[in-house]
Parts: C-alpha cells; structure tokens; sequence
C-alpha cells in the first residue's frame, strides 16, 4: 500500500533533518533553462543541491511503489551526498560526508557493499527506464543488441532499479531522458561503493539526459555496445 503524502513528508523529514544546509539548489520545477546552459562547464567546479520532491511522478500518481524521495549535494564538481527515500517501501539509502553509505529497511541499518567484480554483458543483469525513452535516438541499435545479449533486462524505472543495483542484485541501469536532479544522489552513492556514473560516451558525469551506472569496467563494456563499437563474441556480449 502506497505511502501518503504525510507519511512520505515525515519520513523524508527523519532522513534529510541532519544533512540540509543554506546552498544554491536546483528543483525541476524551477531551473531546467539555467541546467541546459553550458552544463559540463559549470559542474566541474560548482557547488549546489538538487531535490526531486517525487522522482516517478506517473508511479505516484497510480499508486506504484517506485517513486522516491531524492536528495543531493555536489562539492566543487563532485558528488558527496545522496539520501533517496522510498516512502512506500520504508526504504532509504544515504551517503554524505564522513558517513559510508547504507541502506535502512525499517529500523534495520547496514552498510552498502563495494560493487563486486562485474559478469560479461551476457551474463549481466540491465535495468533501464522503459524502452520508449531509446526509440528514435541514435543509441536505439545498441540498446536493443544490449537487451538481446543480456543475461536479463527489466524496465525498473525511476531510482527504483538503482536501489537494485546498490543491493548487489542487478548490475547496471541504463537511463535515457533524465535530469540532474534525477542523478545527482545517485552518482554519490555509486561513487561511494565503487561504481561510477558516465554518459554513453563512458565519460563520468551525472548532468543527464543519458547515464549508466555500474562498475566501471561493466559501465565501458555498456558504452561501446551502445556506439556500436563492441563486438558481438560467440554469440554473446563480453
């Protein structure tokens, strides 16, 4: 059952209290003309926060539980800080400074595990945001040859399939059309445990509209697949 609005208020409130300061912020309702200008530029050395009051608005809005609550913070061009709430599934993850980063189901707290050494592509398992999102893009053959060659491909959208990833239970999300807010919490998080965040071009970054997070081999394997420059071996993706 679906969280309501004033339990996912309060349960963002218990998860944030400690980690809000007076900064620059970017919101998606106020600041998607200022994200687009000259945005590799300015991130490299800025500082701000990003909020994404509801990321998954549509699942929200029908009572699906993989919207969440993101929250994060870039130091001088880095990541530092992520805290993604899953109200309905009184799930949150968080990193920040001086603190690791952990997951807490309930009451239970423990630490996120370091990513482990990743499969080939044929034996990976792929999350991405839903195939409508790559018709019509450039990367739209290599998404398809990723999914045919993949050990397992599912639509988990919104930060829903990140938390998957950050469990250990799947191996990358593929996303296409997302924003910095979207990101931002969660390229802290791979950076944290491990794994990276880049565009398809495999250069790190979390500006959007295209990412992938994985481990940083599995993230240039994904990359090449996707510029169609990785050979298909034996029938499968290495």
């Amino acid at each position: 059952m679906i969280a309501s609005p004033g339990q996912a208020r309060a349960s963002a409130r218990r998860n944030r209290s400690s980690m809000a300061r007076s900064a620059a912020v970017t919101g998606e309702a106020s600041a998607l003309r200022s994200i687009r200008r000259e945005e590799d530029r300015k991130y490299r050395s800025a500082s701000f926060w990003t909020i994404d009051p509801i990321d998954g608005t549509r699942a929200f809005s029908r009572g699906l539980p993989s919207w969440g609550i993101l929250l994060g913070r870039v130091e001088h061009g880095q990541p530092v800080l992520g805290a993604c709430d899953f109200p309905a599934l009184d799930t949150f993850l968080g990193v920040a400074p001086g603190l690791p980063a952990y997951e807490r189901r309930g009451r239970t707290r423990t630490a996120l595990r370091r990513a482990p050494k990743p499969p080939v592509l044929s034996k990976a398992v792929l999350f991405h945001g839903g195939s409508q999102w790559w018709l019509g893009t450039k990367y739209a053959a290599g998404f398809a040859r990723l999914v045919r060659g993949c050990f397992l491909e599912r639509a988990y959208g919104d930060c829903y399939g990140y938390l998957w990833v950050f469990r250990g239970r799947a191996d990358a999300v593929l996303d296409y059309g997302v924003k910095i807010w979207d990101l931002v919490p969660l390229a802290a998080l791979a950076r944290a445990t491990g794994r990276v965040m880049t565009n398809f071009a495999g250069r790190p970054g979390f500006s959007g509209p295209e990412s992938i997070l994985a481990h940083p081999a599995l993230a240039r394997r994904i990359s090449r697949v996707l510029k169609g420059v990785r050979p298909l071996k034996n029938g499968g993706l290495t």
